[in-house]
């Protein structure tokens, strides 16, 4: 062999263990679950939050409102039930 063989051959092997590392990078980085439930979670909590507060970072009214009508039915079931059981 040429010295241009064995040094194109070195090159070539050097590119295919870049490739392999750069391969096993992503699948390693498919199979950290944790890591991607973490980062999934984390743009769920930021979604949430930007669709529940304006851009001031205060709740919305409607938010608020909504807040309010769950928590005055509560405690009106709390009452009801609190009523049925004095019978």
């Amino acid at each position: 062999m040429s010295d241009e063989n064995i040094h194109a051959l070195r090159d070539e092997v050097e590119r295919t263990r870049e490739e392999l590392a750069d391969t096993v990078d992503e699948l390693a980085a498919k199979f950290d679950v944790k890591s991607r439930v973490k980062e999934s979670a984390s743009g769920f909590k930021d979604s949430a939050r930007e669709s529940v507060t304006d851009p001031d970072g205060k709740p919305r009214p409607e938010v608020l409102s909504l807040a309010g009508g769950i928590t005055a039915l509560f405690l009106a079931y709390l009452v009801l039930k609190s009523l049925r059981r004095g019978r």
